[in-house]
Order: C-alpha cells, then structure tokens, then sequence
C-alpha cells in the first residue's frame, strides 16, 4: 500500500510545483510582455490538468477488482497514458506557433526578471521530470512515467522560453523559431513512443521479448517441468499477468500442484509488479522411465550393486520403455564425488538429477539423509532392492 501512496504522492508535488510556476510565469509574462512567457504559462497550465489526470488514473487503478471488473482497474494508468501523449502532441504544436509568432519584433520590459523566471523554470521543472520519473521507473508506473517523459519535455520548453527572451534581448529574433522546431521534434517524439506503449498495453500486447524470455527460462528450471507448449504474458498499468502451459510426466495432482507454486515462485522473485500467473498442467505419459543403480564397478549386466550410495564407484543410468519394458540407453557414470569426506551423497544427487532420473534404486535407505531431499524437491521416485547383480535387478524391474 505504501507503494501506491508514494506514487500519488509524486502526482500530487507535480499539480503544487506546475501551479506555482504557471502563477509566476504568467504575472511576469504580463509584467515583461514575454509572449514566450506567457505561452509557457499556458502550456504549464495544461500539465497542472495532466498531473492531476494521472492522480485520478493512479486512484481509480489502486481500487479492488469487483465482479464486474475482476482482472481490476490497473489500465486505467495506460488511458490516462494516452491522453498524456495527446497532451505532448499539443505541447509541440503550441510550441512550434509560439517560435512562429516569435517573429514579431517585440520589445520586452523586465528582462532580469523574466529570465529569472525561465532560469527558475528551467531548473524546477528538470528537477520534477526527474522525481516523476525516478518515481515512476521504480514502481513501474506507466501513467508516472509518462507525466515525467511530459515533464522533461517542458524542460525543453523552458529552454527554447530563455532562448528567446535573451534572443530578443540581444536582437536575434530567428533565434525562438529555430531552436522551438527542434526541440518540438523531440517532443513529438516522446508522445509518440508513450502513445505506442499505452495502446500496446489496452490491446493486450505481450510484454518484451527479454522478459518472456526470462519467465521462459525460470519455468524450465523447476524440476517436473518437461516442457513449455505455450507462453502469453501481457501488461496492465504496472502489473503483468502471466499464463503457461507445462507438460509434465508427474501424475500425483499434489506434485503437480507444488511445480505450478514453485514456477509462480520463481517468476515473482525475479521480475517486479507480477500479479498473476496462470498454468495449464498437462500431465503425460512418459515413453520410458530413466532409472539409476549404484554400482561398484563398470562390467555390465554382471555389475554388482553397491552397499553405499554416496561411496558407489559408478552409477548404471539407463531407460525402460513404458509400453513394452525394453531395455534402451544403457550407460556407467562414474562417481567423482566418492573421494569426498562430506556432503558425497548430497553432490552424488545432484549429478544424478542434472541426467534427469525418474527413480534411483539402491540397497541401502536413504530416506531422511541429504540426498533424500534433493532427489524429493526433483521427484525422483526412490526403491529398495536386494538383488546383487545389475542383471537381476533388471530382470526384476
């Protein structure tokens, strides 16, 4: 809650600090005869009515979802968004017939302080565009940002004001028009990338490619995960919705069920303002079972299985199809860890379950030990065998 009050708060310091320069600008507008000024003044005055625009989008996108609206009010951000680039556009316009009208030879009264008031203007108004826009970047506030890329273009704006009045000072009259053309460039500019991102988002465009990717990524870490079929994840004001579906070869519903938590997991802790994941699991069947015996030496089918897991020269990994029990893939590992005076068995699982096992098979119980607890968070299935030869516990299996 805090988060949304700091944002409303910056909206809030924008509507104050925007009046007290449109009261200032345009007493000494008056006072100067600075059409500049008094322009400025105007144009100041339409970003107090934007600022207080984002206040309102910021207050109606913090309320609740109702039932009407369940996925909640967090575009209205992206609207307020739009109208802000329509606001930029205007603000180009007014400055280009503001340079144009600068043509008029016009004498100015009060020039130190009408530049006092642009240097002030100048200097408050970068000073707020980067508030907002600081502000804006850290909570992800699409309407915030756009009110400080607005803002920094009123920088701009207060530039072209000071150059024109010390332009006129010093009797170089062209001086307004042609500094007011290019920066109303840069202007359009700014309105026409916050028009892009704001109509992107009400049309439920997908978020960027580097952060799909991500989420692609976090998801195929979880173990349980096979594969991704599909990924959509769109934007709502500062928030980011997420929906998958994952393939998975687990048929316990409880299993299944703590995969989708940990991919959810995993997403929210990597990127910022994610609201909601949604998975589809679609459980499948394996075309084989990949198990794994501890072994004490590399001879085959007349291998014996080993006592100890975590001290086991090799470990037999191999497949059996599920349709007709045939032996596929058969091939040794050896252990690198055995050597080791602790955590063996702890490291000896981690190798088995980067070959991606569904079920290790030894003599000795490892039920509560390190290794257990490894091969639980991957779902590796666990069984005792008293056969001595890897050719009979594969004759058994």
């Amino acid at each position: 809650m805090a988060r949304i009050d700091r944002d409303k708060k910056a909206a809030l310091v924008s509507v104050v600090v925007t009046a007290f320069l449109v009261v200032i600008k345009y007493s000494v507008g008056v006072l100067s005869g600075s059409i500049a000024l008094l322009a400025d003044a105007v144009h100041s005055f339409t970003d107090v009515i934007s600022s207080i625009g984002v206040f309102i989008g910021l207050k109606i996108s913090s309320r609740k979802p109702t039932e009407s609206f369940p996925y909640g009010f967090y575009k209205a951000e992206n609207i307020v968004s739009l109208f802000l680039a329509l606001a930029i556009f205007y603000a180009g316009y007014e400055i280009v017939l503001t340079s144009v009208e600068k043509f008029e030879e016009v004498v100015l009264t009060n020039v130190p302080a009408a530049i006092l008031v642009a240097v002030t203007s100048l200097v408050l108004t970068l000073l707020l565009s980067s508030y907002k826009l600081k502000v804006g970047r850290e909570l992800n506030s699409p309407s915030l940002v756009a009110d400080g890329k607005h803002t920094r273009a009123d920088v701009y704006a207060s530039a072209v004001v000071l150059l024109g009045i010390l332009g006129n000072y010093l009797g170089f009259y062209s001086l307004d028009q042609i500094a007011g053309i290019m920066i109303a460039v840069f202007i359009f500019k700014s309105g026409y990338e916050i028009l892009k991102d704001s109509i992107k988002v009400l049309l439920d465009a997908s978020i960027d490619y580097d952060s799909l990717h991500k989420i692609r990524e976090l998801a195929s870490e979880v173990h349980g995960v096979r594969k991704i079929h599909s990924l959509k994840a769109r934007g709502s004001g500062k928030f980011i919705f997420v929906e998958m579906e994952i393939e998975t070869s687990l048929r316990d519903l409880e299993r299944a069920h703590l995969v989708s938590a940990k991919i959810e997991a995993n997403i929210k802790s990597e990127l910022k303002n994610v609201d909601k994941v949604i998975i589809h699991i679609e459980p499948v069947e394996k075309e084989f079972i990949r198990f794994a015996v501890p072994c004490t030496e590399n001879e085959g089918m007349r291998s014996k299985v080993s006592w100890h897991f975590g001290e086991a020269e090799y470990f037999c990994i191999f497949d059996i199809k599920a349709v007709d029990n045939e032996l596929t893939d058969m091939r040794f590992v050896r252990n690198p860890f055995v050597a080791l005076e602790k955590r063996k068995g702890l490291k000896v699982a981690e190798l088995l379950v980067s070959h991606k096992i569904d079920k290790i098979v030894t003599k000795e119980r490892i039920a509560k030990k390190s290794a257990f607890y490894v091969f639980d968070d991957a779902y590796v299935e666990f069984e005792v065998t008293d056969s001595d030869t890897l050719g009979e516990l594969i004759e058994k299996l």
